[in-house]
């Protein structure tokens, strides 16, 4: 009976040790696949060209004109001059090329930003949103046009009506899109410097 009562408790110690191993490596596997599944939020030189910039958003802004009807000259238009065409702080580091505010707690971050207030520039802090990526940032955007805001579902209905670049560029001022009452001509001048109406449908 010793004998039988060793042999089996050395079989139940061996299944024990194994249960113990596959469960180490599980957690092990487990691990590794979450951090490497998990986003990561792109970073982009502070030194990069106007060219390099529209090169590589283009692209992306071709994609949400087709979904959205939005000329992709407008959105690159609006990314470039709100974020120093992919220069400042918030759009290679934190990836908000529209400098677009936070709607929540988390993923976002505090900066100064300027406003136009009772026609005088100042400078304001808020919080912004945090994107893992630009083309988050131009999907974001895109969608705020389409859709509006929760208060305010329609607030853009004239930018998405609009048949080409300069009607869309004055429709954004007159929906109140920025505080800037120079914003449409910025825009409109921006396209035509970069020829941007070549991405347009």
């Amino acid at each position: 009976m010793k004998i039988k009562s060793k042999k089996w408790a050395g079989i139940v110690i061996g299944i024990a040790a194994l249960c113990f191993a596959l469960a180490i490596g599980l957690g092990i596997y487990l691990h590794s696949t979450s951090q490497s599944t998990k986003p990561q939020r792109e970073t982009h030189s502070s030194k990069i060209t106007v060219n390099q910039f529209i090169k590589t958003i283009a692209p992306i802004a071709q994609k949400e004109q087709k979904k959205y009807h939005i000329p992709a000259s407008i959105i690159i238009a609006q990314a470039g001059t709100e974020s120093n065409w992919g220069r400042s702080k918030l759009a290679y580091k934190y990836n908000n090329l529209f400098g677009i505010k936070a709607t929540s707690k988390k993923n976002r971050v505090r900066m100064y930003t300027k406003e136009n207030m009772n026609g005088k520039t100042v400078e304001v802090k808020q919080y912004f949103a945090v994107y893992n990526s630009w083309e988050a940032s131009l999907k974001a955007h895109a969608e705020l046009l389409a859709h509006g805001t929760k208060a305010k579902p329609n607030v853009f209905k004239d930018v998405l009506k609009a048949k080409n670049y300069q009607e869309a560029a004055w429709a954004l001022q007159k929906d109140g899109y920025a505080t800037d009452p120079n914003y449409a001509s910025k825009l409109i001048y921006a396209i035509k410097k970069f020829k941007l109406y070549k991405y347009d449908e």
